[in-house]
């Protein structure tokens, strides 16, 4: 069963319109598009989290540049003759032509705080060393072209923590009104999710950022069948969560993609997914107005957990993109495929405003698509007021499907090439590989068209 307010959404999607080459959303009902459009889409790659040992050598710089990504995300404290790790990394980003976002690491940082760094953990920073904070980071990148941002908050999950947070943002918003503040989080885990909205979009800043991390595969997780589907759906409603939560605000959103394995101990608690798998989280995302797609892990490593007197009590072993000896993995050659494609997309998908979703799981009555076969997922795209494309998406990592689409009076035309799609009685044919995902830009038939 769908959560009420998803319920509402899918039944407040679209009418119509009686004049128009695109399709009219209804009015009179509580769903409205996304505030901003899209925007060019975020491609990026965390690279190590924590983990014992650092590497950033020539060897990943050669395929991080050849990965097809256009930010990097670094969480990692580390120095050397050369600087810092996120001096390094700030300097290749720049010489790529990328984006990165930088964070605040106090005195007392460890590389176990991760992002638990800014005044997010209610640790007593006043107005004024709050301020100083910000200045400093903001002095101390402003100058560098791959500078897009500041990363502030880190899984921030409590109540007590969100006023810390938005004035974090207040701070930067006074003092950088130029970059979005970006926090990270899995968004059903917040004990007041509008609260955490409210303290990370409208306290101030400019079309601040939240990055939905989600990791459905674990361990035991089938690659296909109804244990996978649910696995499915569980990351399609956290994702529409994120979007009903940002409705009506000036903000936008990525969906982290789970692209690492990692075994605790001797448990196998996120096992490797398969190509198909990591494209059907993108389309997911993306089907759900995710400006941006983060992959998660780049590099592979073992990461030491220590108590307080700094003994290991649990030890963590990831494979990313890479392996341990710094040799693409079979995951690799899959995001670099995807990231071509999301290259070729965005130009079209960043003007468009996210208008909500229809699913096969429950078509509810729609004036757009008025049947679904096959097991899909439909992202609605448009202007401010009117749907022009549809992004549809395979929910089968296993197989390919052939998908029918019974449109309501309008015509489907691929939204790359341009190609018009046979229809026999308002129906459509998609082959859509596994896990694949593809945009589609609709038209209104005229009555003079039959």
């Amino acid at each position: 069963m769908l959560p009420s307010s998803r319920l509402a959404v899918l039944c407040a999607l679209i009418l119509m319109g009686p004049s128009c080459s695109a399709v009219n959303p209804t009015a009179s009902l509580d769903y409205t598009p996304s505030t901003l459009p899209t925007g060019p889409l975020w491609i990026a790659t965390w690279l190590p989290a924590g983990m014992n040992d650092f590497r950033f050598g020539e060897q990943d710089r050669a395929y991080l540049a050849d990965l097809g990504v256009n930010a990097v995300q670094w969480l990692q404290r580390y120095r050397d003759d050369r600087g810092t790790a996120e001096e390094q990394l700030m300097r290749f980003a720049t010489d790529r032509g990328w984006q990165m976002l930088a964070y605040y690491e106090p005195s007392n940082y460890s590389p176990y705080d991760k992002l638990h760094n800014w005044a997010t953990r209610g640790k007593g920073l006043d107005g004024d060393s709050l301020r100083a904070v910000v200045e400093g980071v903001y002095r101390q990148w402003n100058a560098t072209p791959a500078f897009a941002g500041y990363l502030i908050g880190h899984e921030d999950y409590r109540r007590e923590q969100y006023d810390s947070l938005s004035d974090v943002v207040v701070a930067l918003a006074e003092i950088d009104a130029e970059r979005p503040a970006y926090s990270v989080g899995r968004l059903r885990d917040y004990e007041d999710r509008h609260a955490f909205f409210d303290a990370l979009f409208d306290s101030g800043g400019r079309d601040n950022v939240f990055q939905q991390e989600h990791y459905v595969f674990r361990g035991g997780v089938p690659s296909q069948g109804g244990s996978f589907q649910r696995r499915i759906s569980l990351l399609a409603d956290g994702f529409d969560e994120v979007a009903r939560g940002l409705e009506g605000r000036s903000g936008r959103w990525h969906a982290i993609v789970q692209v690492q394995s990692e075994v605790r101990g001797t448990q196998v608690y996120y096992r490797k997914q398969t190509p198909a798998e990591i494209r059907l989280q993108v389309g997911l995302g993306l089907s759900r107005g995710a400006s941006g797609i983060v992959y998660f892990l780049y590099s592979s490593g073992v990461e030491e957990l220590r108590n307080g007197e700094g003994r290991v009590v649990e030890t963590r072993v990831y494979e990313g993109l890479v392996d341990a000896g710094g040799a693409p993995t079979s995951s690799y050659a899959a995001v670099q495929q995807i990231n071509g494609d999301l290259r070729t997309l965005s130009p079209t998908l960043e003007l468009l405003h996210f208008h909500g979703t229809l699913s096969s799981r429950l078509l509810l009555q729609n004036s757009l698509i008025r049947r679904i076969d096959g097991e899909v997922e439909v992202g609605l795209f448009g202007d401010g007021k009117r749907i022009s494309h549809i992004l549809v998406v395979n929910r089968w990592a296993h197989a390919a499907q052939q998908v029918r689409l019974q449109l309501s009076e309008s015509a489907a035309f691929d939204a790359l090439t341009g190609v018009q799609y046979d229809q026999v009685k308002d129906r459509i044919e998609l082959e859509l590989a596994a896990g694949d995902f593809h945009l589609l830009r609709i038209e209104q038939r005229s009555s003079k068209d039959g």
